[in-house]
């Protein structure tokens, strides 16, 4: 090949790589915000940075009492984000943890953004009492960020049935629970629109609910 075509090919090179350099830079900028990381994507996308993102579906019923003697019922909560949990108050490893990064989380919200509500679902109906779920709030500084909600083993099994949650206790320490430990996120239109596993972020989970609150 003459030293003319060489340089060419080599220009012809550089000009597609270019190309394809601006085509790229172009399709961030269309899906992140101004001045941001390609992964802070824009709410307007209904995208979410800290969990697994599902097709949205509509959350299964859950009607229950609350620790506090208040009915809760899932459905009247529409227009609002909500979290749901699967807990239990004397677990000692993910519980704790979960509760909190959700409280961290909220303390990361933009001014002006309400903190979501944290529905934790008890997996233990033979131990988890009002008394527990409120020491458990105040040991973890949640009161009014995780509202417990309490029942009868059957009434708890149809709920645990609805969501598909499977608790069972440990063979070798009847004192653990095995359970999902993933938190729900239901946009204010009612659905389930992402799933967070417990090595969630709590900063990522702050912007994820500014954009359940948009849903």
């Amino acid at each position: 090949m003459s030293l003319d075509l060489t340089h060419r090919s080599a220009r012809r090179a550089t000009a597609l790589a270019l190309l394809s350099l601006l085509a790229l830079a172009l399709l961030l900028g269309g899906c992140g915000g101004s001045g941001g990381a390609a992964a802070e994507t824009s709410t307007a996308t209904g995208s979410y940075l800290g969990g697994d993102a599902v097709n949205p579906k509509a959350a299964p019923p859950l009607k229950l009492t609350d620790y506090k003697g208040h009915t809760v019922d899932l459905a009247s909560l529409k227009g609002e984000p909500v979290l749901v949990a699967f807990l239990y108050t004397h677990c000692q490893d993910l519980c704790p943890v979960v509760a909190s990064k959700v409280h961290t989380a909220d303390s990361l919200l933009r001014p002006g953004t309400k903190p979501p509500l944290l529905l934790a679902v008890s997996v233990d109906p033979e131990h988890d009492t009002p008394a527990s779920a409120a020491k458990f709030n105040r040991e973890h500084r949640t009161n009014g960020e995780i509202d417990w909600l309490l029942g009868s083993r059957a009434e708890l099994e149809r709920v645990w049935k609805a969501w598909r949650v499977l608790p069972q206790r440990e063979k070798g320490d009847p004192e653990v629970i095995e359970h999902s430990a993933d938190i729900s996120g239901i946009g204010a239109d009612g659905l389930i629109h992402v799933l967070y596993p417990p090595s969630f972020k709590p900063a990522l989970l702050a912007r994820d609910i500014e954009t359940l609150a948009e849903t």
